[in-house]
């Protein structure tokens, strides 16, 4: 007999696949390609999981409440974009996380509190004028990582495991080593508008609205 439950919410699909004793509560708004949840998976109540992506979630793992994770129309967004919650990990209340490109949350691993975001676009304006292009880049999360309320992830960034990220902390780069991220003093950093252009591959995609390059992490990965 199946176990699964699914309270009064909104969900259209191509596919929709839940094991044994997963719980879906109330009011979620689901519109997206595929969900997938693996044995004992859950969604509560009042999330927003829109746009062409696919979305998995591990064992036990549990998307809290009032979430955002948000893909805009193809057009704006271009190839395939995947959100990953892997097992036993968790997003609690009120996070916003973008999935122009892919967003992976490795096992045990928690977007704690509340109001944290995660993103894989970002502009660059041209010193003057109206010129500027996208920079999209995916984000990996990985094992046994905590990050603390009202963090911003920025796109084409690798979390490694065992790393605990402070609450308030913006994370523009990518941290391999395991330990404690505290935020740092703001900082000016030497910006070309021209060379950043040129830094990263641009996306040739017929029907793109606007000028993309794809940000990768510093590792090529």
């Amino acid at each position: 007999m199946p176990t699964a439950r699914i309270g009064f919410s909104w969900i259209s699909l191509r596919c929709l696949t839940l094991q044994s004793g997963v719980r879906i509560g109330h009011g979620n708004f689901i519109v997206a390609e595929s969900l997938h949840c693996d044995e004992g998976g859950s969604i509560r109540h009042l999330n927003r999981i829109t746009g062409p992506m696919y979305a998995r979630l591990g064992k036990f793992a549990c998307i809290g409440s009032q979430n955002a994770i948000l893909r805009a129309p193809r057009g704006v967004t271009w190839g395939r974009a995947i959100f990953r919650l892997g097992t036993w990990s968790k997003i609690t209340v009120g996070h916003v996380i973008d999935c122009t490109r892919s967003v992976r949350l490795g096992d045990y691993s928690i977007l704690a509190g509340r109001g944290s975001q995660v993103w894989t676009h970002g502009y660059l304006h041209a010193a003057e004028g109206i010129d500027r292009f996208r920079i999209d880049g995916s984000v990996t999360i990985g094992n046994n990582v905590y990050i603390g309320s009202g963090c911003v992830v920025n796109a084409a960034v690798k979390i490694g495991d065992a790393i605990t990220v402070g609450s308030g902390a913006t994370v523009s780069t990518s941290l391999r080593i395991a330990g404690l991220y505290v935020s740092q003093p703001l900082r000016m950093v030497e910006l070309d508008y021209t060379t950043a252009r040129q830094r990263h591959p641009q996306i040739n995609v017929p029907g793109l609205v606007e000028t993309v390059v794809h940000k990768r992490p510093a590792n090529g990965s």
